[in-house]
């Protein structure tokens, strides 16, 4: 799926999902830079090379959908409640399961907000505030465990947590 130049940044920072991925983000040297969680198997077959000469600064997969485990009730309707979002009113939410940006818009707006409880919505609506064209690769990402994307509640939020900078360890640099 990737680039052969490509390198995989591990992050297990506490503080929660938005800080880990701005300092992922930080410890990355690429210019584009690829978000997915430790929670998701993707499934695609694309042309990575021909896709980055596309005009976009930010995408999103184009499916989320619970994998073998937990596809309960809850799960399928929640995500097909994203999929609607995503696909029929074309709103290009920038999920945390996989997302893909350009450095350069992710450094125009910020990066992630770490004190927001839905920080997905907010990064998405700082794209769009600065005229970003979003996209949906066909991607698509089965999600192996239980989420609740809507809930105020949401364990992985930065909101209220420590942001101690990285320690050894807590951030691995893997060239592909």
């Amino acid at each position: 799926m990737l680039s052969r130049d490509s390198e995989l940044v591990v992050v297990s920072v506490p503080g929660g999902a938005a800080h880990a991925r701005n300092v992922g983000a930080a410890a990355a040297s690429g210019d584009v830079l690829v978000f997915v969680d430790d929670d998701v198997q993707l499934e695609c077959e694309w042309d990575w090379e021909t896709w980055l000469q596309q005009d976009w600064q930010f995408a999103i997969a184009a499916l989320y959908w619970p994998g073998p485990g937990v596809d309960g009730f809850m799960q399928r309707a929640e995500s097909t409640m994203l999929n609607v979002l995503t696909s029929v009113f074309r709103y290009k939410l920038f999920m945390s399961g996989f997302a893909v940006v350009r450095r350069d818009a992710f450094a125009a707006v910020g990066g992630y907000n770490e004190s927001v409880v839905f920080e997905e919505h907010a990064i998405t609506l700082d794209f769009y505030r600065h005229h970003f064209r979003g996209a949906r690769l066909p991607v698509h990402v089965n999600l192996l465990r239980p989420w609740h994307g809507w809930s105020p509640g949401n364990d992985t939020t930065s909101r209220g947590k420590e942001h101690p900078p990285p320690k050894p360890g807590e951030v691995e640099i893997l060239r592909i």
